[in-house]
């Protein structure tokens, strides 16, 4: 004769795996629905209006196992439409965390460059929060950012958090990381190495400050620091920054006219330079 005993426990534990069955194929519907329809498209739209930014999408399909594939994305100013970002293959994921919060975030992966940019963003207190991180990209494939008659190459990474206020730039609060190797500006006189750099930023108030920003291992060496008093356009942002620049033993030969192209050392400060005035109008002394 068969022990009931037995029985009981066999048919409790048959009952939690259908259970439990349910629950996962209930869970995984759950999901599937979420990234199918959620809005990614207009996540990012309103995500990106309190930097006063929008975006362009050539074509958009599910991405699977999670998220939206898209591609030829542009996004550009919305006051004077000058591009800020491109990129032929962005990966956007929701952000679940924000979902169980109750807000639209997500996660993007952007080809960038020859490289990878990942960014997070979601809304926090009437404005976006985001976080950054760069690896491998290709300084000389971008063409967004040019100086006349200077053209730069070499390898960017780096990372930060940014908080994004909707209504009033001076809120904006941030900080960030970037390095730099194999650094080559290419100018009408002559090319300079600077091979690695190193930098670090934070924002605050409108204003970003840059607290160090050096290179070593090049022709030249560069120490630099200094605000940005960040405006709406080029005439309004306020530069205040100062630097060094030494030929190394390496460059010192090819560099020696570099004092008489630049102004003699201010007294007291026989090896600093100050730049200041607007950014579209700089002034070195």
């Amino acid at each position: 004769m068969l022990d009931s005993r037995r029985e009981v426990p066999a048919q409790s534990s048959q009952i939690w795996l259908v259970r439990s069955s349910y629950a996962l194929f209930g869970v995984v519907l759950f999901l599937a629905f979420v990234i199918a329809t959620f809005p990614y498209s207009a996540t990012l739209t309103n995500l990106l209006a309190p930097m006063a930014m929008q975006i362009s999408i050539a074509d958009q399909h599910l991405d699977f196992p999670f998220g939206a594939r898209l591609s030829d994305v542009r996004v550009t100013s919305a006051t004077s439409g000058a591009p800020v970002f491109e990129s032929p293959a962005v990966s956007v994921t929701p952000s679940f965390l924000s979902l169980l919060m109750l807000h639209l975030g997500v996660h993007v992966n952007a080809d960038l460059y020859g490289g990878v940019g990942k960014v997070t963003a979601r809304p926090s207190g009437g404005g976006t929060a985001l976080s950054f991180d760069l690896k491998t990209v290709d300084i000389s494939r971008q063409h967004l950012y040019q100086l006349p008659g200077v053209t730069a190459s070499g390898i960017l990474s780096g990372n930060g958090e940014f908080w994004i206020s909707r209504d009033d730039f001076e809120k904006n609060t941030g900080r960030g990381d970037l390095s730099a190797s194999s650094l080559l500006l290419s100018t009408v006189i002559t090319p300079i190495r600077l091979a690695n750099a190193v930098a670090k930023f934070k924002l605050d108030q409108g204003v970003l400050t840059i607290e160090s920003l050096k290179t070593a291992g090049g022709d030249l060496i560069l120490d630099a620091s200094g605000t940005i008093q960040i405006g709406p356009d080029a005439d309004s942002t306020i530069l205040a920054l100062q630097f060094t620049l030494t030929p190394t033993p390496a460059g010192a030969d090819r560099f020696r006219f570099l004092p008489a192209l630049l102004p003699p050392h201010p007294p007291g400060s026989p090896e600093a330079y100050q730049i200041t005035g607007a950014l579209s109008a700089p002034r070195i002394r």
